[in-house]
């Protein structure tokens, strides 16, 4: 399933997961390991890293488990040392120095790549037993822009492509008490 989309689903009620699209980087026997990609934290780049230039790139929350530590999605391919191949076109990791450099001389633009503070992960078959319980669905064809999307849209909008109908939940509030 590396590669796909996860949508929480419309009626998960998970503190953290409310709401959340985690894109999948690896998943196998052992679990699996992905990152929130619509919730954004107060902090950019240059915050954690003050002598990076041109670092004005949005850090999200990637998920509860090592919050203290900085991950990274991107499209830079090969052209990063060490980047690891999800699919298509996106790539988990590389060399941070490298990175680093590169934004600092404006080689790296912000549509590029995407920052998480923590990343989401799952214990062996935990994922699939969240999968058996409905918690999660799945996006098959994640489009090619996924570093593109605005994120405070993005859960609805992929829940309306999945099922047009699911597109409600988006138009409610966070506690459906409050509607």
């Amino acid at each position: 399933m590396h590669g796909q989309l996860l949508l929480a689903h419309p009626l998960l009620n998970d503190g953290f997961f409310n709401r959340s699209v985690v894109y999948l980087t690896n998943h196998g026997e052992e679990g699996a390991v992905g990152f929130c990609l619509n919730f954004k934290t107060q902090f950019l780049l240059r915050d954690l890293r003050p002598q990076a230039n041109n670092g004005n790139f949005q850090i999200y929350e990637g998920g509860p488990v090592a919050r203290n530590q900085l991950f990274f999605l991107h499209t830079l391919g090969h052209d990063l040392t060490d980047a690891i191949h999800v699919k298509d076109n996106i790539f988990v990791g590389g060399d941070f120095n490298e990175l680093l450099y590169k934004i600092e001389h404006g080689q790296v633009k912000q549509y590029q790549v995407r920052f998480f503070a923590g990343y989401s992960g799952w214990g062996e078959y935990q994922l699939e037993t969240e999968l058996d319980r409905q918690h999660w669905i799945i996006d098959a064809i994640p489009d090619k822009a996924l570093l593109h999307h605005e994120t405070s849209a993005l859960w609805g909008q992929k829940l309306s492509e999945v099922k047009h109908s699911f597109g409600i939940f988006a138009e409610f509030g966070n506690d459906p008490s409050m509607n």
